[in-house]
Formats: C-alpha cells, sequence, structure tokens
C-alpha cells in the first residue's frame, strides 16, 4: 500500500481584519470612534491522520504527484461541519480521501478573541 501524503495546506482562509467605523450618533458630545480589531488567528491543524491507499492501476493512471482539493467547514470548536470535493480525482479515491481528512483535528480560527467557523481549502497531494 503506497501512503498519501498530506503535502501542503492551503491557507485560503477567508479572513478578513478590517477596521469598520462605528455608527455615527447625533449627538456631538460622542465622536464616532472605528473598531479596532485585536487580531487574527488562522485555524490550525493539530492532527493529521494517515491515508493510505492500494496502488493498482487506477491510481497509476494520475500524474505523480496528483492534487486533490478540498473545501472543509470548521465551526467555532474547530470541529469539522462538512466536507466538499472541489478537485476529484476519481470517486474511489475520493471517499478514502475524506474518511481520513474527517479524522484530522484542527484548532479553532480566532477574531477579537472569539473563536469563529471559517472555511478552509486544503489540498491533497497524492504521490506514488
Amino acid at each position: 500500500m503506497r501512503r498519501i501524503l498530506v503535502a501542503s495546506l492551503l491557507s485560503s482562509f477567508a479572513l478578513t481584519a478590517a477596521a469598520a467605523p462605528s455608527k455615527p450618533t447625533n449627538d456631538a458630545s460622542t465622536p464616532a470612534t472605528p473598531m479596532v480589531t485585536s487580531g487574527v488567528t488562522a485555524a490550525q491543524l493539530r492532527y493529521a491522520a494517515k491515508i493510505d491507499l492500494p496502488y493498482n492501476a487506477e491510481l497509476a493512471t494520475f500524474p505523480n504527484p496528483a492534487k486533490m482539493v478540498l473545501k472543509l467547514n470548521l465551526d467555532e470548536t474547530g470541529s469539522l461541519s462538512h466536507v466538499e470535493v472541489v478537485q476529484s480525482l476519481s470517486p474511489t479515491l475520493d471517499a478514502r480521501v475524506v474518511k481520513a481528512v474527517r479524522q484530522f483535528r484542527w484548532r479553532p480560527a480566532v477574531l477579537d478573541n472569539q473563536t469563529i467557523p471559517i472555511d478552509v481549502n486544503l489540498i491533497v497531494e497524492v504521490q506514488h
């Protein structure tokens, strides 16, 4: 059995730390103050399960390395709530990779000292 390496994690975390001005008030004694963010911390992969696939004729037809792209939805606790295959290899290989990715553990993303849900694009490189 060949091992699939989760070689790269595309950190395309959809976080934006933009300062948004507060709503203006009619009271002249209260100046409008922009909100300042205390920072953004992207979600972090804490544990990645090994993905083993049998080397067969189907796997041999892919380039080496073959790339598969997944879109993951992480909730406020860092738990995986949804996995979507964006770039597929084959239904058989996709199912095995998604099953392993569901075992990954994440540290949640943080915005202004509050954990937030986030979308993550994960690139899995299959080497044979």
